[in-house]
């Protein structure tokens, strides 16, 4: 008998809040393979190797923050069309401007609603099927 393959879209969500983590999981769970990484936890190597179909990255972390790892991600062709969605606590004008200058997806904050965040997934998701 051939192993059943889960063929949901994988997404990583990487953030330095425990909590959050946690909540993101049980969020996205029933519809999606989720992998969480945990702050600085993480390299580039690990999350390029997950070969993940959406990231959402908070801006602030330490060591590298999300802005460093997303102009990474993007300088490398096998990511040129992955969503990337900042879910962030911030609403600085100047951390919105750069997410743009690295080509981040979309700057959500985290207040968001539940609804509102797998729409959001959903939509990019969608366009990036559409754009490959």
């Amino acid at each position: 008998m051939k192993p059943k393959t889960d063929d949901r879209p994988k997404i990583v969500v990487i953030d330095d809040e425990s909590d959050f983590l946690t909540a993101m999981e049980r969020s996205l769970k029933p519809l999606y393979r989720v992998t969480t990484l945990y702050g600085s936890e993480w390299t580039y190597e690990q999350v390029a190797a997950l070969a993940p179909d959406l990231i959402l990255l908070d801006i602030h972390m330490p060591e590298q923050g999300g802005i460093d790892l997303c102009r990474d991600l993007r300088a490398d062709p096998r990511f040129t069309n992955l969503p990337i969605l900042f879910l962030t606590a911030s609403s600085s004008n100047e951390d919105y401007r750069q997410h743009l200058q690295v080509g981040g997806t979309r700057f959500i904050n985290k207040t968001v609603d539940r609804r509102q965040l797998l729409e959001a997934i959903a939509e990019e998701l969608s366009a990036a099927q559409t754009n490959s």
